[in-house]
């Protein structure tokens, strides 16, 4: 083999080899490419992550209003219960001084009739 068939050889194997080379890589480019209008996995989860985020903030504003519903409720029940034990314990007194009244009338009673 002369040296001139040694040169167009190794230049017909490094062209074969180059064109090859490009070949696949238009082959996986075009395998590869997405197309614009089918949102990626990336854009899904970034929507998805987006619509999460704001129906952790809807119900987290739920739960304040709820929160602040019933500490209203509670508010109001403690002061009822309040108002309550002190009508009862009004009660109670004013029972004991009728009863001293009428344990007290009826001794005097008793002791006019001897």
């Amino acid at each position: 083999m002369s040296q001139i068939d040694l040169i167009f050889f190794t230049s017909i194997v490094l062209f074969i080899t180059f064109s090859l080379g490009w070949l696949a890589r238009i082959l996986i480019e075009k395998l590869s490419h997405k197309s614009p209008r089918t949102p990626t996995g990336d854009r899904l989860m970034a929507e998805s992550f987006h619509k999460a985020e704001t129906d952790h903030a809807l119900i987290v504003d739920q739960l304040k209003k709820r929160d602040t519903e019933l500490t209203n409720k509670l508010a109001q029940a403690q002061a009822e219960l309040k108002a309550t034990m002190d009508g009862l314990h009004n009660a109670r007194v004013e029972i004991e001084n009728l009863k001293e009244i009428v344990i007290s009338f009826f001794q005097k009673g008793a002791l006019l009739l001897r």
